[in-house]
């Protein structure tokens, strides 16, 4: 019986000596595990050595490879996913596993990953994390958000698992938010949980910026839930607005009361209201459009890196 061939890509920009020993780490972690497996890196167009440190790295393991890609310039975290998984769809690997190259994925999951066969989606959601007070205020504040737009709770980012038919969607449709795309598939899945590392060299580089683009990616792919919400909100605001003119005007003619002077105001600010939320979903609509025309989803931009000389 053939043993099972399995491909794990991880992105990675400037990182240098953290991606070596994540390959390190992730190398002795798959060396006792059964089976084949390709490690994928997708240099995203790093300025320092990190694809000259991958490189020089020799053997990890009899049943683990190492393959290197490089592309020309930084194309972002997810598009990099999106590179790597083009590359491993080439490869004879039956199933796929994304992590990050940071080192706060934990490799220890990759056991209930592979050993879980009843699910061609697997996701890894985020128990305990380190981070900083402000950063954990608006991750909760990201998550919560979320699932008010959208109606459904995000608990695991890009570190997941997949099977070759799923990845099919995946590079036939395209993303902008892996995680976000993969738990809209209409197939089975399961979701595991492990806390979250430190990253290896204890610096996140998601701030407050980076994050607010995570997060708006995310609701990217749940635009349709979202400009749902903002049209039902539109017409709630409508009917109240039109309910309220309409006592404004039977309070005058067919009463002595006086008209209050906040009701013109209370009147206009729901008219503005339901503009905004017009707005909202004219400009969704457009966001809609444009997510659905995602352009050059089979665009090749990464180089298979040879194995080099080890770095002094």
């Amino acid at each position: 019986m053939t043993a099972e061939h399995r491909a794990i890509i991880a992105p990675c920009f400037n990182e240098g000596e953290v991606a070596v020993r994540f390959v390190r780490e992730l190398g002795a972690n798959l060396a006792e595990r059964s089976g084949r497996f390709t490690m994928v890196m997708v240099d995203d167009g790093s300025t320092d050595d990190t694809v000259d440190r991958l490189c020089a790295l020799g053997p990890l393991a009899a049943n683990v490879e190492l393959h290197v890609l490089s592309l020309p310039y930084n194309v972002g975290h997810q598009k990099a996913i999106h590179q790597g998984l083009l590359y491993a769809s080439e490869l004879e690997a039956q199933r796929f596993i994304v992590m990050d190259a940071d080192g706060e994925d934990d490799p220890a999951a990759i056991t209930e990953l592979i050993g879980t066969r009843e699910a061609s989606i697997i996701l890894v959601a985020r128990g305990s994390r380190s981070g900083t007070p402000w950063f954990k205020i608006g991750y909760w504040c990201y998550r919560h958000l979320f699932k008010l737009l959208t109606g459904r709770r995000i608990t695991f980012g890009n570190y997941s698992l997949i099977d070759r038919r799923v990845l099919g969607t995946v590079l036939d449709r395209g993303f902008v938010h892996y995680a976000a795309f993969l738990s809209r598939q209409p197939v089975p899945s399961k979701i595991i949980t492990y806390d979250r590392r430190e990253r290896i060299d204890g610096r996140s580089k998601m701030g407050f910026t980076s994050l607010s683009i995570h997060a708006f990616r995310s609701m990217v792919e749940y635009s349709e839930e979202v400009l749902s919400g903002f049209l039902k909100a539109a017409f709630l605001l409508t009917v109240v607005l039109v309910t309220s003119i309409l006592a404004i005007v039977c309070i005058k003619l067919f009463t002595p009361y006086a008209i209050p002077g906040w009701a013109s105001t209370l009147s206009l600010s729901l008219f503005n209201s339901v503009l905004l939320c017009a707005g909202f979903f004219a400009i969704g609509l457009l966001l809609v459009n444009t997510a659905q025309r995602r352009e050059n989803t089979d665009r090749r931009l990464y180089r298979l890196v040879p194995p080099r000389k080890e770095v002094p």
